[in-house]
C-alpha cells in the first residue's frame, strides 16, 4: 500500500474518526424471530431466507439478515467476477467468514465500552448526524428516503451512529493514550529508509475525499456519493477554492487542514493517483478519481525539487507514520484479545 493511501486509510480506520458516518455505513437490526431455521445456502443464493441466529457474543445475538445484508453486494461483485464455480464458491465462503468475524468484533467493542460506562448522549448523536447531513449536502426527510429505499429507518441509523462515537472514545481510552513512539524509534526507522529521504521532485498535495468503508457499500448511496463528488468537482472548476471545499465535504481527519496531505514523492502515490498528478502544475487538480478508500479528488499545493532532508526535518512525519501503524497494530491485539476471553459462538 503506498504512503498516503497508508496515511488515509489507518487515520480513518486506526481512530475509527466520526467522520466515516457515512449513508452505507449501516449497523445493528431489531431483533427478529431468533429460533427459525434458514432456507439459504451459497449454492442457492435465491432461496427464501427465514432469520436465525448465527453468532452469540457473550449475552448478544448477531443474526442472519445482518450478516446478509453486509454480504449481499460483495456476493453480487464475486457473481460479476464470472469465476469458475468452484473458486467462486470459495472465495464467497471467505468474504462470509471475513464478514461474520467484523460483525463480531464490532459487537466485542460495543460491549466493551458499556462495561466501562463510556456513554453518548442524544445531543451527541444529533450534532454528528448534522455534520453528515452537512457533508451530504442531505435534507432530514431526503436522508429518511434514502434510508427507507436501503430498508433501513432513521432510529436504526442514530443507532449505528451511536455505537460509532462508543467505539471512538473506547479507542480514546483503552488504545491511543497508551501508544508511544520513541527518539529511538524514529532515528531506527530514518537509518533503514534514508534513501526516501534523499533529493527527489516532490508533490505537496491536498485532497477532498468521500470513502467508502470496509463493510458492505449500498450501491444507490455510492452512485449518490459519486454524484456529490462530481458537484464539488464543478465547484473547483468554477473557481472554488480547494482547502475551503476540503474543510466543508471531505470525510477525512485532514479536512480541518483543507485538505492537507504534505509532501510526497510521486514513486510513494499508488498508480492510479501517481498517474493522475505526475503532469499536474502547482494550482491545478485532477479529475474525481475512484480509489480503494473512496472517491477522491487530489488538488497540487506546490511542486518542490527537495534536497536531502535531514533528521529533524522529518521527524514529525516519522512520527505520525509511527505513531498510525503502532495505533493500527494495537487496535487489533486488543480486539483479538477481547475475543479470546469473551463467550463467542458461531452456528453453522
Amino acid at each position: 500500500m503506498s504512503r498516503v493511501n497508508q496515511m488515509l486509510y489507518k487515520r480513518w480506520m486506526g481512530s475509527l474518526s466520526m467522520l466515516v458516518l457515512i449513508l452505507w455505513v449501516m449497523a445493528i437490526l431489531p431483533a427478529m424471530a431468533a429460533n427459525n431455521e434458514v432456507n439459504h445456502s451459497e449454492d442457492n443464493p435465491d432461496a427464501e431466507m427465514v432469520d436465525r441466529i448465527v453468532a452469540v457474543v457473550n449475552d448478544e445475538i448477531i443474526l442472519l439478515s445482518e450478516l446478509e445484508k453486509t454480504l449481499t453486494p460483495y456476493r453480487e461483485a464475486i457473481a460479476e467476477r464470472d469465476l469458475p464455480p468452484e473458486t467462486e464458491k470459495k472465495l464467497l465462503y471467505k468474504t462470509r467468514e471475513d464478514i461474520l468475524k467484523q460483525l463480531i468484533d464490532r459487537e466485542l467493542t460495543r460491549q466493551q465500552a458499556e462495561k466501562l460506562g463510556i456513554t453518548v448522549d442524544k445531543a451527541q448523536v444529533d450534532s454528528t448526524l448534522e455534520k453528515m447531513k452537512q457533508s451530504m449536502q442531505t435534507t432530514e426527510e431526503q436522508l429518511r428516503e434514502m434510508l427507507a429505499r436501503e430498508g433501513y429507518t432513521l432510529a436504526e441509523y442514530r443507532q449505528h451512529i451511536r455505537d460509532q462515537l462508543l467505539r471512538d472514545r473506547l479507542v480514546m481510552r483503552e488504545i491511543k493514550a497508551k501508544t508511544i513512539v520513541t527518539k529511538e524509534d524514529i532515528q531506527a526507522y530514518y537509518k533503514d529508509n534514508y534513501e526516501k529521504y534523499g533529493g527527489t521532485t516532490k508533490y505537496h498535495l491536498r485532497n477532498i475525499i468521500m470513502q467508502h468503508p470496509s463493510e458492505a457499500p449500498a450501491m444507490e448511496a455510492l452512485e449518490t456519493v459519486e454524484a456529490q463528488m462530481a458537484a464539488i468537482h464543478k465547484k473547483l472548476e468554477n473557481g472554488g477554492d480547494f482547502a475551503a471545499l476540503a474543510k466543508q465535504y471531505s470525510q477525512s481527519s485532514f479536512a480541518e487542514e483543507g485538505g492537507d496531505l504534505g509532501l510526497f514523492a510521486i514513486d510513494d502515490l499508488a498508480p492510479g493517483i501517481k498517474e493522475a498528478v505526475k503532469d499536474k502544475s502547482p494550482g491545478t487538480f485532477t479529475d474525481v478519481l475512484k480509489t480503494g478508500q473512496g472517491y477522491q479528488i487530489f488538488y497540487v499545493e506546490d511542486v518542490v525539487e527537495a534536497g536531502a532532508e535531514p533528521l529533524e526535518a522529518v521527524e514529525k512525519e516519522i512520527r505520525d507514520k509511527l505513531y498510525k501503524e503502532k495505533l493500527d497494530k494495537r487496535f487489533d491485539e486488543w480486539v483479538e484479545a477481547l475475543r479470546e476471553k469473551s463467550h463467542i459462538q458461531i452456528i453453522r
